[in-house]
């Protein structure tokens, strides 16, 4: 009778959290959509049609052969891997059955379900009350409501450092059902977007590093992250294979040029080399100035531009020489491109918020999206009353004061009378798991702020981490008489 009790107070609760998690939705009077939203939607259709499977189109919506004909100019110059099929294929097949509600209200679930979960371990003296509360108030105030309730793989980033902290620090004590949820949601983050695989690669370095440290491998979860990493990339090879077997090319745009085109260094370097040099990335110097966004997708607007209306041949060739010109702009220009780097890194750690998606997708009357994109117009983003502002800076103070929280906390610890530092820190499993953390939070923010720019969401995906694991550890101390957090499994 306990039990059955317990499990409808769950479910209760989680039903609750969830309504946390969808305010932001509720207050845009939809979920959020973004520009690269429908660049997802295409990727994942061309993926389904490529499978040959058939799915229902919005009644409203253009006949499937408009859109597949569309779609079919868009890869006859190959095929960019800057959108994953596999996350696109998720928001196609969840929107064809069940419509543009269906990813997002999923996405909420999962996050209602995956830090409940990881707080089970991080704080397992502390209530389900408790538990229930710290998951309501990540989702409302931290930010994960709103990067859940958007169409895009942003939230993943922060479930992908959740699940690798859980596995490596936990392994040993999880049940098969554990192991394999968080299993689950980190392969998923791997093959929803590429940046995700070199923060999980990140993380099992940092893990290994952690264990030199200590003095004390924890090999079943270095062997669980090294299966997270190798399906993940599994998944990526399997792409790439079943686009040459379909007779296409794959391209990944130029990220690192576009990343020094955008800080002027790479400007420099091809006024100075182009006479000589003859690269085909020179056509692009009338244009300069321009941001990284301007060079990689403002060829839809601007065809003379962007990197984006270059044929095949060319994005191939512009592709190949990207290191060259990389290399040449560190050699002549390094010095300038290290203090542009490490300035933006220091800014991307600070920006946090979800201003960045003010920006509306455009409507266009040719894609099955049609009706979705219509509607979206009426939006409170789109009509400019969505307070943006109010929640960046919510996901700010509650980044910042967690932040603050862990840093003070352990630093007490280790300064509390009768306690060594290897008792205090070192030896807990929830140290070691906010240590993890904290250098994932700290990767993610030098990967975004070095390569793409500094744009608030990037860090924001993986903010709302930091309070919750400040919350695990007040809660953890509260429950506990003992200043040893939890025993090392």
């Amino acid at each position: 009778m306990t039990v059955a009790r317990w499990k409808l107070t769950d479910l209760v609760f989680a039903f609750l959290a969830l309504l946390l998690f969808l305010v932001p939705a509720a207050l845009n009077h939809s979920p959020i959509l973004y520009p690269d939203s429908l660049g997802y939607f295409q990727a994942g259709r061309a993926a389904t049609h490529a499978a040959h499977i058939q799915l229902p189109a919005a009644p409203a919506a253009p006949s499937q052969s408009e859109s597949m004909t569309k779609l079919g100019i868009e890869t006859a110059d190959g095929v960019s891997d800057a959108r994953s099929v596999y996350y696109g294929a998720a928001f196609v097949i969840a929107w064809s059955l069940f419509g543009i509600w269906a990813l997002p209200l999923a996405q909420a679930m999962l996050c209602v379900v995956a830090i409940y979960a990881a707080l089970r371990r991080l704080a397992p003296d502390s209530t389900r009350l408790q538990r229930w509360a710290v998951v309501g108030a990540i989702g409302l105030f931290g930010g994960a409501g709103a990067f859940a309730t958007t169409i895009m793989p942003d939230v993943f980033a922060g479930l992908l450092i959740l699940s690798v902290v859980i596995l490596a620090i936990y392994g040993r004590a999880l049940s098969r059902t554990e192991i394999a949820l968080w299993l689950a949601l980190g392969v998923a983050a791997v093959l929803f977007h590429k940046t995700h695989l070199l923060l999980a690669i990140g993380l099992l370095i940092a893990l290994f590093l952690l264990g030199l440290l200590t003095r004390r491998m924890r090999w079943r979860g270095i062997a669980l992250v090294v299966v997270l990493i190798g399906m993940g990339g599994l998944g990526q090879v399997a792409f790439n294979m079943a686009v040459r077997h379909a007779g296409l090319s794959t391209y990944s745009p130029p990220f690192l040029m576009a990343r020094l085109i955008g800080d002027g260094t790479a400007e420099k370097y091809l006024r100075e080399a182009c006479p000589q040099r003859h690269y085909t990335s020179c056509r692009f110097l009338p244009a300069m100035p321009m941001t990284e966004n301007e060079f990689l997708w403002a060829g839809n607007r601007q065809p003379a531009a962007g990197f984006a209306a270059l044929s095949a041949a060319d994005k191939a060739r512009v592709c190949d020489e990207q290191m060259a010109i990389v290399l040449g702009t560190l050699r002549t220009h390094g010095l300038e491109q290290l203090g542009k780097s490490v300035a933006a890194i220091f800014r991307q750690l600070g920006t946090v918020g979800i201003t960045e998606y003010s920006v509306v997708p455009r409507d266009d009357r040719q894609q099955l999206l049609h009706p979705d994109i219509a509607a979206y117009q009426g939006s409170a983003i789109a009509t400019h009353t969505m307070p943006l502002q109010l929640i960046s800076g919510l996901m700010l103070a509650s980044y910042v004061l967690g932040g603050l929280v862990l840093i003070g906390t352990f630093i007490r610890l280790r300064r509390g009378a009768g306690l060594s530092a290897k008792q205090s820190g070192w030896q807990t499993s929830l140290f070691d798991g906010t240590l993890l953390m904290g250098f994932a939070v700290l990767m993610n923010g030098a990967m975004c702020g070095a390569i793409s720019g500094v744009f608030d969401r990037y860090q924001g995906r993986v903010a709302w981490l930091v309070p919750l694991f400040a919350l695990a550890v007040l809660l953890q101390l509260r429950a506990s008489k003992r200043p040893i957090l939890e025993p090392r499994q």
